[in-house]
């Protein structure tokens, strides 16, 4: 498998109050919104193509049950080809596959875990 990404295309965060975090990374670090996606999703600009994404955690209506963390890096693979090719090479190197590969709006995605539990997706994002 031929894999060298240019580089880290997005990191995705489990934040606690999506409010609060919106105005730490949009108002006081002055990053730049992208889009935001439902009421628990906000996607931000940093540099030229790199994206953070916040996502508000599922517990985070229970303060006894604070959930923060780095949910997961994304690797962008230059086609939907390259994403089912992906999912193949992780596979055939018993690399667990969480889920995918799979559709989504505008491209094809993988999320796979490296051997301590750290949820990587592959995907490829464009107009089909």
């Amino acid at each position: 498998m031929d894999f060298n990404p240019s580089g880290i295309n997005h990191m995705t965060i489990r934040v606690n109050e999506i409010e609060r975090s919106e105005e730490f990374y949009g108002d006081i670090l002055g990053f730049e919104l992208v889009r935001k996606m439902g009421q628990s999703m906000a996607v931000y600009k940093i540099g030229k193509e790199d994206t953070l994404v916040i996502v508000e955690a599922e517990t985070s209506y229970d303060p006894n049950s604070r959930d923060f963390r780095v949910d997961h890096i994304g690797f962008y693979l230059e086609s939907p080809e390259k994403v089912d090719e992906m999912a193949r090479y992780l596979r055939d190197n018993e690399v667990t596959i969480l889920s995918g590969p799979a559709n989504r709006k505008k491209g094809r995605f993988v999320f796979a875990s490296d051997p301590d539990g750290n949820m990587i997706e592959f995907f490829f994002e464009g107009d089909q």
